[in-house]
């Protein structure tokens, strides 16, 4: 078994096991954890809860964003490839089908290759703003960076392979290896926020709604 095989093979399912059942142990333990000890003023507010994840949900739905038009764009453009483009990329469904023989409907190639080329370019912008902005440089931590350099190196790595530019089967590789650590890394870091958008923005928007009579948005 050469490397590709195997980082194609037995590599990818340790990955996607890992991704599930760290998933799934966020999202219970979140949900365990959440649970508010009996309090003077109990946050549970159902309607604050669904309005707040409306307007996080919603483009410029909130103060922060419209506040920050351009970082909003591009943060919500990068959001919105970063999940698109490995769902519905030829090749990764090409992967699917023969696995699985499973088939769905794919992006054009050069919409494919604009939003990969959106998130490269917003990975190089969310890094430089993580070391220019000073009260974006006072929280960044190592793991901030590593997280971005891996998105990073997915994109573009998937990129250079899907054009055969450069050394095709290394990039291939790395690409691979690349993708399973970003898939490994999703329950256990920042990006597991993508599992939890829905309970932390529900849990703020009650708290401010009608605890403190007050919006988060």
């Amino acid at each position: 078994m050469d490397v590709y095989e195997l980082v194609r093979g037995p590599f990818a399912w340790v990955a996607l096991t890992i991704f599930i059942a760290g998933s799934l142990f966020r999202i219970i333990s979140t949900l365990v954890t959440g649970k508010k000890e009996p309090a003077l003023y109990p946050a549970t507010s159902f309607k604050d809860g669904i309005r707040s994840i409306l307007h996080g949900l919603i483009p410029f739905g909130s103060i922060y964003m419209r506040r920050q038009p351009f970082f909003a764009v591009v943060t919500i453009g990068f959001h919105l490839c970063v999940i698109i483009v490995p769902l519905f990329l030829l090749a990764h469904i090409v992967v699917w089908y023969e696995s699985w023989q499973i088939l769905w409907w794919s992006l054009p190639d050069l919409l494919a290759d604009l939003m990969t080329v959106w998130v490269i370019l917003a990975c190089i912008y969310f890094l430089v703003r993580r070391w220019v902005v000073p009260e974006v440089k006072k929280v960044t931590r190592m793991a901030d960076v590593l997280l971005l350099a891996v998105i990073l190196l997915t994109f573009l790595t998937g990129f250079l392979s899907y054009h055969q530019w450069g050394p095709y089967r290394p990039i291939l590789i790395l690409h691979v290896i690349a993708g399973e650590l970003l898939l490994i890394a999703i329950p256990f870091s920042k990006l597991g926020h993508m599992l939890s958008f829905m309970f932390s923005r529900a849990y703020m928007g009650a708290e401010f709604g009608k605890v403190l009579n007050a919006r988060e948005w």
